[in-house]
C-alpha cells in the first residue's frame, strides 16, 4: 500500500539536495533557520486570538473591579455626588426626600388612559391632549386624525407591545447641572413636509407612439440627404430624395392613360350630336374607351398617392399635355428644393422621404447613393417633448402602487428631480428580479432626458405639509416598543428634574427626520442627544 504525501514547503525544503558548489554543513544550518522562522511565524499567527481575547477579559476585569462587578448606579452615570449630610436614593441617584419614584405622592401621575387601538401607543396624546407636556391644552383637529390615518394605512409599521409597561417610567435628575453633564440635549417636537413614497430603479426611454421609423415608399437609390442626427424637423420636411424608376414609370402611364381620356372624351362630344345607326354604335364605342381611359387615370393616381405623392383627379383633369407635365416633374417636392434643382439635368423619378411629425433625427442610417428598399429603415424621429419612465418596482411593493401617483425621477449623476405622473402597471412579474414594470410619463421641454437614461424613481404614496417630525435620534426600539423622552412641562419651576418616557409610533424616516404617527405634539421638548443615560436607567429598571 502507498500513501501519497502532500509537499508542503517544508517538504520541499528536505526533498532538495544541496547543489555540488554548497557545503553540506551549510546547507544544513540554512534550512534549520528556514524552519525556526516558519515555526515562529506560524506560532505567532495563532497566537493573535488569544492576545485579543485575553484583551477584552482584562478591559471587563477592569470594569468589573471599577464598579464592584455591579451596574453603574445612576449618579455615577451622570456624574452626580451625593451631598453630605442628604439622605442619598441610591437605586435612583436624588436626594431621597425627593425621589418621585419612591414617594410617587410628591409628583403624582396624571390619569392613565391605556393602551390606544387606533394609534398603537400607551396614553395616546391625540386622544387625551390634555397628557401632553404642553404649558395649554392644544387643540388636535381632524386634519390631524387623518393625517395618522393614512400614515398608517400606506404600508405595515412597527407595532408595539400592548403590555409594555416604559411609558410609566418617569427619569429624575437631581439638578439641572446633573443634566448638563450628562451630555443631554434638547429639541421642540416640530411640524414640517414629508413625503413617503417607493423606490425604484428606472429607465428613460422614447415614447414608442411618438417615434417614427422612415424608409423609402419605393426602391431606389438615395440622391440626396437633407438631415443629419440631431436636427429638429416639423411634419412635411423633406429628409432625403430617392431616384425611383418605379415613380417613373407611373409617371409616364398617367401622362399617357390623361392623354388617352382627352381623345376619347373629344371622340364622344364629336359624336354626341350625331343621330344616325352607326354614329350611335360608335358613340358607345368611344364612351367604353374614354371609361376605360378614365379608369386607367384614377389607378396611376391612386399609385402616386400610395408613394406619398399629392395629386387629385382634378389636377389632372383641368390641365393640358404641357401643364401636367410640367406639374408632374418634382410632384411632391416643396418649392424650397425644386428651386435649387436643375430642371434639365434632373430625373424626373425623386420620391421623397418625408417626415410624418415634429421631433428631432435620432436615427440617420444612410447616405447618398446607397440603394433604399422599402424594409430599410433611413431615419428615425423622435418626439422628445414627453418620455417615458420606465421603473422596476418590488413585488413586496406593487399593491401600494396606482395609477395617478406623482412620480419623481433623477438621473445617475444629475442632481435635477424630474416628476409625472404613472400612467401604467404591468400585470406580468419579472422572473428574474421578481419586479414589477410601471410606466409613467415626464415631460422635457428643456432637452435634459436622454433614451436609456439609468437612475433612480420614487413612486409618491402620500405627501403631509403638515407632519409631526422629530430628529431620528430622539427616537428608541427598546425591544417592545418605540419611546421618546419628553421633558416635563415644569422642569424649571418644578424642584423635580423629570423626563418622562413617551411611548410613540414612528413613520416614515426622510434624511435624519422621523415622522411621529402619534405619541408626540408639536412644541414638546425631547432628548435628542445624550440619551444612552436615560435608556440605561430604563434598562436597569427592567433588570430590577
Amino acid at each position: 500500500m502507498s500513501t501519497n504525501i502532500e509537499k508542503t514547503p517544508a517538504n520541499q525544503t528536505r526533498e532538495q539536495a544541496p547543489s555540488g558548489d554548497t557545503d553540506p554543513l551549510e546547507a544544513s544550518a540554512n534550512v534549520a533557520a528556514r524552519r525556526r522562522g516558519t515555526s515562529i511565524l506560524h506560532r505567532t499567527k495563532h497566537a493573535i486570538p488569544t492576545f485579543v481575547v485575553m484583551g477584552l477579559l482584562a478591559a471587563v476585569g477592569y470594569f468589573g473591579h471599577h464598579y464592584g462587578w455591579k451596574v453603574p448606579k445612576f449618579s455615577e452615570l451622570t456624574g452626580q455626588q451625593a451631598e453630605s449630610g442628604v439622605l442619598w436614593c441610591e437605586e435612583h441617584g436624588v436626594p431621597e426626600a425627593d425621589c418621585i419614584a419612591c414617594n410617587a405622592d410628591l409628583m403624582p401621575k396624571g390619569e392613565l388612559f391605556g393602551w390606544c387601538k387606533e394609534h398603537g401607543i400607551h396614553e395616546c396624546v391625540l386622544h387625551h391632549p390634555a397628557t401632553a407636556q404642553l404649558d395649554e391644552i392644544p387643540e388636535i383637529t381632524q386634519a390631524d386624525y387623518d393625517r395618522a390615518a393614512r400614515a398608517i394605512a400606506v404600508r405595515p409599521r412597527t407595532k408595539n407591545d400592548p403590555g409594555c409597561k416604559m411609558h410609566l417610567r418617569r427619569i429624575q435628575f437631581p439638578s439641572t447641572e446633573a443634566v448638563d453633564k450628562a451630555g443631554i440635549d434638547i429639541n421642540l417636537v416640530d411640524r414640517g413636509r414629508i413625503v413617503e413614497s417607493v423606490s425604484a430603479t428606472g429607465e428613460i426611454v422614447y415614447d414608442p407612439t411618438r417615434v417614427a421609423r422612415l424608409a423609402a415608399r419605393s426602391p431606389g437609390t438615395v440622391w440626396q440627404v437633407r438631415n443629419k442626427v440631431g436636427d429638429h424637423v416639423q411634419r412635411g420636411d423633406v429628409l432625403a430624395l430617392v431616384d425611383a424608376a418605379e415613380v417613373g414609370r407611373i409617371k409616364a402611364d398617367l401622362l399617357q392613360a390623361a392623354a388617352q381620356l382627352r381623345l376619347h372624351d373629344k371622340t364622344v362630344k364629336r359624336l354626341d350630336g350625331l343621330e344616325n345607326v352607326v354614329a350611335g354604335k360608335r358613340l358607345l364605342e368611344a364612351e367604353a374607351a374614354r371609361a376605360e381611359a378614365e379608369a386607367a387615370v384614377r389607378k396611376t393616381v391612386q399609385s402616386l398617392q400610395n408613394l406619398g405623392l399629392p395629386l387629385s383627379l382634378e389636377e389632372v383633369f383641368h390641365r393640358n399635355d404641357a401643364e401636367l407635365t410640367q406639374h408632374l416633374r418634382f410632384l411632391g417636392l416643396p418649392q424650397t428644393i425644386v428651386k435649387d434643382l436643375d430642371a434639365g439635368r434632373t430625373t424626373a423619378n425623386l420620391v421623397p422621404v418625408v417626415a410624418p411629425r415634429d421631433g428631432v433625427v435620432v436615427i440617420r442610417d444612410v447616405v447618398a447613393g446607397e440603394v433604399a428598399t422599402t424594409n430599410r429603415m433611413l431615419f428615425t424621429i423622435a418626439d422628445t417633448s414627453v418620455m417615458w419612465l420606465v421603473l422596476s418596482v418590488p413585488l413586496e411593493e406593487a399593491r401600494r402602487v396606482a395609477v395617478g401617483q406623482e412620480i419623481a425621477f433623477r438621473p445617475d449623476g444629475d442632481n435635477h428631480v424630474h416628476t409625472g405622473k404613472l400612467t401604467w402597471i404591468s400585470t406580468d412579474v419579472d422572473a428574474n428580479t421578481r419586479t414589477i414594470k410601471v410606466r409613467g410619463e415626464l415631460t422635457n421641454e428643456d432637452g435634459h432626458l436622454r433614451n436609456e437614461t439609468f437612475g433612480s424613481g420614487e413612486i409618491v404614496l402620500r405627501i403631509e405639509d403638515n407632519a409631526i417630525i422629530v430628529p431620528n435620534t430622539a427616537v428608541h426600539w427598546e425591544g417592545c416598543c418605540h419611546v421618546v423622552f419628553v421633558r416635563d412641562k415644569d422642569y424649571f419651576t418644578s424642584p423635580y428634574k423629570v423626563f418622562h418616557t413617551r411611548s410613540v409610533r414612528p413613520g416614515v424616516s426622510i434624511g435624519d427626520t422621523t415622522e411621529m404617527i402619534a405619541g408626540l405634539l408639536p412644541g414638546e421638548v425631547i432628548v435628542t442627544k445624550g440619551s444612552g443615560v436615560l435608556r440605561a436607567e430604563l434598562l436597569k429598571g427592567n433588570l430590577g
